[in-house]
């Protein structure tokens, strides 16, 4: 996958990923953005039972320690701690093979051209995602995403709940 992330990210992942796999969760994602008193770091935890706002406020209270240590955002921001939620992102390579069968969007680009493509999630075959979109079965280099996430699917629960 591409990977473009902010300095504050790189600065800081390896150490809070190390405190989200000590109380046995995985750190899906760390994101940082907005400007002056607005930004935000974004914490996506998550375990195979899922993730309660209990686990998500002690969480937020470790990380909170962590980077008080380590100070390396010079001012204010918000920390933000929270579960992936249905439309988990998927930011590892191996998440295209952990979550064959369910339905992802991905967003790749070649040559200056971006698109999305959703549909099924059949894992990863030669180093490419492979999607199934109805009649469509789409290959997409792992090289060329730059962002993807599952999509839950609604008409599915409903159907389910008739």
């Amino acid at each position: 996958m591409k990977t473009s992330k902010h300095p504050v990210i790189r600065r800081i992942e390896g150490e809070v990923e190390e405190v989200v796999e000590a109380f046995g969760y995985e750190l899906v994602q760390l994101k940082f953005g907005g400007e002056g008193g607005g930004r935000t770091l974004t914490a996506l935890i998550d375990a195979p039972e899922g993730v309660t706002a209990d686990a998500c406020g002690e969480m937020s209270r470790r990380l909170s320690m962590l980077l008080d240590t380590l100070d390396p955002i010079p001012g204010s921001y918000t920390l933000v701690v929270s579960s992936p939620g249905l439309d988990r992102p998927l930011t590892r390579d191996e998440d295209f093979e952990r979550f064959a069968g369910e339905r992802a969007a991905v967003r790749h680009s070649k040559d200056g051209r971006r698109r999305t493509d959703t549909g099924l999630l059949r894992g990863v075959e030669a180093g490419e995602v492979v999607i199934e979109a109805g009649e469509d079965v789409i290959r997409i280099p792992l090289s060329e995403i730059e962002e993807a996430h599952l999509v839950y699917d609604w008409d599915a629960e409903d159907a389910g709940a008739r």
